[in-house]
């Protein structure tokens, strides 16, 4: 069954008055531009069922009849989309409004993203900061802590309760913090639900003015893991780098819940950066957190030490244990911490940190996991490989099954090897990676 739907696309999320005709079409050239990949992208968010897609394709597949084209009607302009699937609607015959709110922030940022003001690598930083600056997010006045969160997307239901009593505890120690994830289900929806009870129990939106649910996520990869409605702040990135770079800026700390490929990628990452000299006296908390009894991080720890021994010591803190411990912590901390600014521009993003890794055969091939190099040059080499398994399960799925029986041969220390096959088997075997349809794995080790 297929209905029709009116979508208003609201100005005020895209540009600061109305559409001129200029604007509409630009707008017109942008949804038709297969590059933006917008049927695919609107359907994700208009889909009521987030929670059960884990695959681009089975995104493609449902809308695949749906077509849009632009409706003005009394002055305003509507997407108007036939074909649509009754089933990914609510009710059969509406959209969720939070879900309008995000289609046109997906418009911002993918059909009227800001140009680049310079180029080269100097200008990267430049570039995302003036992004962000171009969502409004930056323009809302002072703010008190302003945490990131990482974590899975599929995780077990103790994991997930845990993430959101952690959300809860940590807004009702520091009523005026706010929390940015990666913007779909999991780890990445706990914080919200947690921090709205503390937030009413607490009374924030009087006291200290609307908190923003805050949601950074990437045009590869939005279809996949589309952002939850709870979100009322949603920037969509060109590249996962420059997705990681903003959490990472528009923050005051970290923190990190067990997940799959795309999390320990974020971890490594994260790595990387602390363990750059000119980072060294910058207040950075990094904490990676978890229940009473959880081993993940103590694995994950252990896989580090094999990889590089003690130098990523003191770069980061495991946390094991109740969430409201955490949650007194940080805001003991926090007393001490200038929450005033939002964007960190002291922080230094070593250019291999910032370009893109462009996934083929070849580049993964490429990768040089061996023990003769700096401990930096590893960490960048183990995150674009874990950014290759993520592309090649979840983002874009396709690229694998083209490849056949064939899959690209990794290179390096054989002990670094074995234990990262062994840790991608085990986040597979916990379901925290997206099984291709073939089962067919993402790479093949020396």
């Amino acid at each position: 069954m297929q209905t029709e739907l009116k979508i208003p696309i609201l100005p005020r999320r895209i540009v600061s008055q109305q559409f001129s005709d200029a604007d509409i079409e630009r707008l017109a050239q942008g949804l038709a531009d297969p590059e933006n990949r917008m049927v695919e992208i609107i359907g994700a968010l208009i889909n009521v069922h987030k929670n059960d897609v884990c695959d681009t394709r089975e995104i493609r597949v449902k809308f695949k009849d749906m077509q849009i084209e632009l409706a003005p009607v009394n002055g305003h302009i509507n997407l108007l989309c036939s074909r649509v699937p009754r089933d990914c609607l609510y009710d059969g015959r509406n959209v969720i409004w939070q879900s309008v709110e995000h289609i046109s922030a997906v418009i911002r940022d993918i059909i009227f993203a800001p140009k680049h003001s310079c180029n080269g690598d100097d200008c990267r930083s430049t570039n995302i900061k003036k992004f962000v600056e171009h969502s409004g997010l930056m323009y809302r006045g002072e703010r008190g802590l302003v945490m990131f969160t990482w974590g899975g997307h599929q995780v077990p239901l103790d994991e997930y309760n845990f993430a959101k009593e952690l959300g809860y505890w940590t807004a009702l120690f520091m009523p005026d913090m706010e929390n940015i994830t990666g913007c779909g289900v999991g780890v990445m929806k706990a914080p919200f639900k947690g921090a709205q009870v503390a937030y009413g129990k607490q009374n924030s939106f009087e006291r200290f003015g609307h908190r923003d649910f805050i949601g950074f996520s990437e045009k590869q990869i939005l279809a996949a893991e589309a952002p939850n409605e709870l979100v009322t702040q949603l920037l969509t990135f060109p590249t996962i780098e420059e997705r990681m770079e903003a959490f990472i800026r528009a923050s005051h700390r970290g923190k990190v819940h067990p997940g799959g490929a795309g999390t320990v990628e974020e971890i490594l990452t994260m790595l990387a950066l602390l363990s750059m000299p000119d980072n060294k006296g910058i207040p950075y908390e990094f904490d990676l957190v978890e229940m009473g009894g959880g081993v993940y991080f103590k694995e994950l720890d252990e896989y580090l030490k094999i990889c590089f021994g003690d130098a990523l010591d003191g770069l980061y803190n495991v946390h094991v244990g109740t969430a409201r411990a955490y949650a007194n912590y940080v805001a003991y901390q926090t007393q001490n911490l200038n929450t005033r600014y939002l964007w960190n521009d002291d922080l230094v993003f070593d250019p291999r940190i910032q370009e893109p890794f462009e996934v083929t055969f070849e580049s993964m091939e490429g990768l040089d996991l061996s023990r003769d190099q700096e401990a930096f040059s590893l960490l960048i080499n183990l995150r674009r490989f874990f950014s290759g398994v993520v592309h090649l399960t979840v983002k874009d799925p396709d690229m694998l099954d083209s490849w056949g029986d064939d899959s690209p041969l990794i290179k390096g220390d054989k002990n670094i090897l074995a234990a990262t096959d062994q840790l991608v088997r085990k986040l597979a075997k916990q379901g925290r990676i997206h099984p291709s349809k073939s089962n067919k794995p993402a790479y093949r080790i020396e």
